[in-house]
């Protein structure tokens, strides 16, 4: 089946095809665009016409000619959560779900729709990998495509298509992928494609951005600049800037360490290795920062890699490879 992998950021639009050629992928198509704001955090039906504009258009542009696509659900508004249970039928884990979600989802599971897959099993227990989303969420997407003339084939959660995705880097190894984007960073461990635990902040891009426009009185669209071009360097502005972020940095090591804590204190696994993907990923200084601060090795996810296509393109879309983790691990999906 002929179908296109779609992300639809809070900042960007993402879109990816891929053929599959034996045990690689082909990349066929690729673009982006810029969400138009306020894009899915309105109600407003003029706003969520525009999102769908701007997809039909991307489609357009990049010559993706199939109407099926596997579109990413946002992290932030999903709750993602992995249950252990004693070994028993699937038929058994259906029946207890809801008993088990009701005291941990923050919303009422009859305004919520979730999925489940079996992550690991063995003599002793069964892991369950469950994602609840709200219903008005799924609506709105629903609403989007159908404007844009998308038929959704699946909708998943972005800890998913991360490690679909990134399955090929550190194979074996326990990884802690940490997605960087404009208003959440998403926190996913996994061996292989076996997710063991994911966490979402608030700390993301925009609230660097805003620290630095904050503390270097600057405006908004000159302190992203700034951000790009100097990240978290020390030695830039006589440490203003640095100084300006570690409150939101903090946030983020401070999560990162409980991640790593909870894999060896639970799972008695050891975080062997960091990925950072998403649109912060290549922050200047971040990946050092992180590697000096856990002492395990630090990538930078460049999923164009171990794609095959015309020379031009890749080179093109390597520049902004860690953006589009998400997109093609969607489009790598096996239907």
């Amino acid at each position: 089946m002929a179908f296109f992998g779609l992300d639809i950021g809070s900042n960007t639009i993402k879109i990816v095809q891929l053929q599959k050629e034996q045990e690689k992928f082909r990349l066929l198509k690729a673009g982006s665009v810029k969400t138009p704001s306020p894009g899915l955090d309105s109600e407003a039906e003029k706003d969520l016409i525009a999102v769908a504009e701007a997809i039909k258009k991307l489609k357009k542009d990049t010559g993706i000619i199939p109407f099926e696509a596997v579109c990413s659900l946002p992290e932030s508004e999903v709750f993602t959560r992995v249950i252990d249970f004693p070994v028993m039928s699937e038929e058994e884990i259906a029946q207890a779900l809801p008993w088990e979600l009701e005291e941990v989802v923050p919303v009422p599971l009859s305004e919520a729709i979730y999925d489940w897959q079996i992550v690991r099993k063995n003599s002793a227990e069964i892991a369950v990998l469950v994602a609840v989303a709200p219903k008005r969420l799924v609506e709105k997407y629903l609403e989007v495509l159908k404007i844009a003339e998308i038929r959704p084939i699946f909708l998943e959660t972005e800890a998913l298509s991360l490690v679909r995705a990134l399955r090929k880097l550190g194979t074996s190894k326990v990884k802690l992928i940490l997605d960087f984007g404009a208003r959440s960073t998403n926190l996913v461990v996994a061996k292989d494609e076996e997710i063991i635990l994911t966490r979402s902040l608030s700390s993301a891009g925009k609230a660097l951005t805003r620290s630095i426009s904050l503390g270097l009185s600057l405006e908004e669209e000159v302190a992203e600049e700034y951000k790009k071009a100097y990240g978290l360097m020390e030695d830039q502005f006589g440490g203003k800037i640095q100084e300006a972020v570690k409150p939101i940095l903090d946030v983020i090591m401070t999560e990162v360490r409980k991640s790593l804590e909870f894999v060896v204190e639970k799972k008695k696994e050891k975080v062997q290795m960091i990925v950072l993907s998403g649109g912060g990923a290549t922050l200047p200084e971040f990946s050092g920062i992180l590697a000096k601060e856990f002492g395990v090795e630090v990538q930078i996810a460049d999923v164009f890699s171990w794609l095959v296509g015309e020379e031009k393109m890749m080179a093109d879309f390597k520049k902004i490879s860690p953006s589009f983790t998400v997109a093609v691990g969607l489009a790598m999906k096996e239907i």
